[in-house]
């Protein structure tokens, strides 16, 4: 429900849709006149134009934002009404008695005025009704002649129409400057499900307000509407994905009230009751809506509905969907150089694009994320947490080795721990070096140590076992596609390896500093070569990451 300012003063436009209908007013014995009222079909029925009825029966018009305020000037001493586009009341102001009292009254609306293209539009009947409890005369519509008859003349012996809505003297807010009644103020919404439906709690302080509860229609719309009471209507905004109640929300109503809206799930429930009272003891409004369910079918169903869930949290999470490719070094940092000017950059970069290309074609369900995708400096730190951001299943960072010995040859893979001997001290002390070109290095991997490396291998130890694995297969896969011998599987503190939460490698795919497997490495086709060796110790590593999985699953 909202309410929308329809326009005042100006003629309204043409309204899709909108036709007429005759209206023969009686206005005395053998007198009277017979006009057509504007019309139109919509879901909720035959809605008729306020203002164009209005017109028909000679009424004096107000309009003021989203209200329309009618008078009626004859001698029938019906004094004035005025409805509020989006609001369910209606307030009949009668005129003064002798005294110079009013007995202002309040009725409710089956259906709240609609605006259309700026025209204030109510079903037929309901307007009618409105019509006859304020000026106490009959109103009628025959559909089948499509007309409307208004009996002017006179009300009924006996009628009590003019009695219906009366506000006595408590029904109304009173202010009292510091006293102890205090208007009702709207404080907040809790909404408690069950398996059977729903109980929808508005709390409140101050003094009860008096309140109309709509039930829910075909569409599943009700309304709670209260005369006189004040509050923040953003707090009531709730919109829900499941169960049975769709939607709240709430807007202020002109004259101080305010209206909640709640939306039902009807398409999906079937509604079995609903009540709606004041709980005195906590000052809070209570609506309470059942559906016709099997309580123990639904608890199933829930219960069924989690253990789905967790399923299918567990596929994700284990699910092998992502996968970091870390090319060494970048921008600042050549990373090593042979004695023929190759730069590590440029050789890992390219393998690390080549595997990616493989790893696309081959897993087109596998997402490639690379840390580097050009000649771009990126810390050491930065390159495990891109990993983490990813919520990757694999690290892989790529290298070429270096050392004082240019006899040294052959691809080494890493995983995290304690250098077990000097040369894997070498090498991992060389990988590291690269921290002194970061700003600030020496605050950002302050404690970094032999000890902290250990820590931080011991926090691995949940990977090592899958991480001890991939390095396997992958050295295994380079050993079969190229010429350059394995040197196995080592251990060492590669800061590179320290930030990852995950199983994670660092491959040495040969060494730059010999100048046999510099020119080796400078070949685009042993890059590639590399870059299939890879892959294929991947594929094995995949294959049993996930026969590890469906067995965890079904244990």
């Amino acid at each position: 429900m909202c309410l929308f300012p329809f326009r005042s003063g100006a003629a309204p436009g043409p309204v899709e849709g909108v036709t007429s209908v005759e209206l023969h007013a009686v206005t005395g014995f053998q007198q009277g006149y017979t006009v057509r009222v504007a019309v139109r079909d919509a879901q909720r029925g035959r809605e008729v134009d306020m203002s164009s009825l209005a017109s028909s029966l000679r009424l004096v018009r107000h309009e003021s934002g989203p209200v329309l305020g009618l008078e009626d000037p004859s001698e029938r001493q019906a004094g004035s009404c005025s409805i509020t586009a989006g609001g369910h009341f209606a307030l009949i102001t009668p005129v003064s008695d002798a005294q110079g009292r009013t007995a202002e009254r309040l009725v409710q609306l089956a259906s709240a005025p609609a605006v259309r293209e700026g025209r204030l539009f109510l079903p037929l009947d309901t307007a009618l009704r409105l019509l006859s409890a304020w000026m106490d005369r009959d109103f009628n519509y025959d559909p089948a002649r499509g007309r409307i008859t208004a009996f002017l003349w006179s009300s009924r012996p006996g009628s009590q129409l003019s009695e219906i809505g009366i506000m006595k003297e408590g029904d109304r807010f009173i202010g009292v400057a510091g006293g102890s009644q205090q208007q009702t103020r709207l404080s907040g919404l809790q909404v408690d499900e069950l398996a059977n439906g729903v109980v929808i709690r508005i709390n409140a302080s101050g003094r009860e307000s008096v309140a109309s509860f709509i039930k829910p229609d075909a569409e599943g719309k009700a309304y709670l509407t209260f005369q006189h009471a004040t509050g923040d209507p953003s707090l009531f905004f709730r919109a829900f994905s499941r169960g049975l109640l769709k939607e709240v929300n709430a807007v202020r109503l002109d004259g101080g009230g305010m209206q909640v809206g709640l939306v039902f799930n009807t398409a999906l429930f079937s509604l079995k009751s609903t009540q709606y009272r004041w709980d005195r003891k906590t000052n809070s409004y209570v609506v309470a809506v059942l559906t016709d369910v099997d309580v123990q079918a639904v608890y199933q169903a829930e219960k069924e509905k989690a253990i789905m869930r967790g399923l299918l949290h567990d596929q994700a999470k284990w699910n092998f969907d992502t996968i970091v490719l870390d090319a060494g070094h970048g921008g600042k940092d050549p990373g090593a150089i042979g004695p023929g000017g190759t730069q590590e950059k440029g050789v890992v970069l390219n393998i690390a694009k080549d595997l990616g290309a493989i790893i696309r074609r081959e897993w087109p369900g596998v997402r490639v994320v690379y840390t580097r995708s050009d000649d771009t400096f990126i810390p050491l730190k930065e390159r495990g947490t891109i990993a983490n951001r990813h919520n990757a299943k694999l690290f892989v960072s790529i290298h070429c080795n270096a050392a004082r010995s240019r006899a040294a040859k052959g691809a080494e893979v890493y995983i995290l721990g304690p250098h077990k001997n000097e040369d894997a001290l070498q090498v991992a002390m060389l990988e590291n070096a690269v921290i002194r070109q970061e700003e600030g290095y020496e605050e950002r991997y302050k404690g970094f140590s032999e000890e902290h490396m250990i820590l931080s291998s011991l926090a691995q130890s949940a990977f090592t076992l899958q991480s001890t694995e991939a390095a396997r297969h992958v050295l295994e896969g380079m050993e079969e596609k190229t010429s350059i011998n394995g040197r196995g599987v080592r251990q060492a503190g590669f800061m590179v390896l320290w930030t990852p939460s995950m199983p994670s490698i660092l491959v040495e795919a040969g060494y730059l500093s010999n100048p046999q497997e510099e020119r080796k490495l400078k070949k685009r086709s042993v890059q590639r070569a590399i870059a299939e060796g890879i892959f294929n110790g991947l594929k094995q590593y995949r294959n049993s990451y996930e026969q590890q999985q469906l067995a965890a699953k079904e244990q």
